[in-house]
């Protein structure tokens, strides 16, 4: 009984990674076609890093957002065990949502500067979305709970050795001569990325990516 559980969780995983590489997929052919083309230096490998790295950000955070305003369609596609539970969480995965969408709105906003953004505009909105994310945190802190608490520990551990490793090996190597260091807008993009991907790791170390 618990093969036959286990298989058909792992079946349900792999739909539904299949599902969001479509969804994100068809998501980032659209955006660089009627986004990306006309506003941004896609040729630049920084831009197209940012870019990547904000439709990415926006669509978990959107989600996650649709999840929390229709927890019956939610559970459908958010590993929860049912509604209940997305009602339940809905305070705490509001406050992820929000922030994840600001994030992805940063990036995107900074990718398009100089392009389909004036610089100044670009760096006002890009400053309101650093603000409101530091405020929405804060104000949810006091939705976590001490398994949420330990998630967040872990991961900004993982990220912080997979920084120093990452970027302080690159940039220790360009010091050296060895390679060029990268651009500013690539490198906030790839800090970015390398924390979700820690987010990932810390979570699924605890065996929480397998479907409930």
């Amino acid at each position: 009984m618990s093969a036959t559980m286990d298989a058909r969780k792992m079946r349900v995983m792999i739909w539904r990674m299949l599902a969001g590489a479509v969804v994100g997929a068809v998501a980032s052919l659209l955006f660089f076609k009627f986004v990306g083309e006309p506003y941004m230096d896609l040729k630049n490998p920084s831009v197209l890093i940012a870019a990547a790295c904000g439709i990415v950000y926006l669509l978990i955070g959107l989600m996650v957002a649709l999840g929390v305003a229709a927890p019956k369609t939610g559970a459908h596609f958010l590993n929860v065990e049912d509604a209940d539970e997305l009602r339940e969480e809905r305070p705490k995965l509001r406050t992820s949502a929000i922030a994840t969408i600001l994030i992805g709105v940063f990036v995107l906003v900074l990718a398009m500067a100089g392009g389909g953004i004036d610089n100044q505009v670009a760096l006002a909105i890009a400053a309101l979305c650093l603000i409101a994310v530091v405020a929405v945190t804060a104000a949810g802190v006091k939705q976590y709970d001490e398994l949420t608490w330990q998630l967040t520990r872990e991961a900004s551990a993982y990220g912080f050795y997979a920084t120093l490793v990452l970027f302080g090996g690159w940039a220790a190597l360009a010091h050296l001569g060895y390679v060029p260091w990268i651009s500013p807008l690539a490198f906030v993009s790839l800090l970015i990325i390398l924390q979700l991907l820690t987010a990932f790791i810390a979570v699924g170390r605890r065996g929480m990516l397998m479907p409930r």
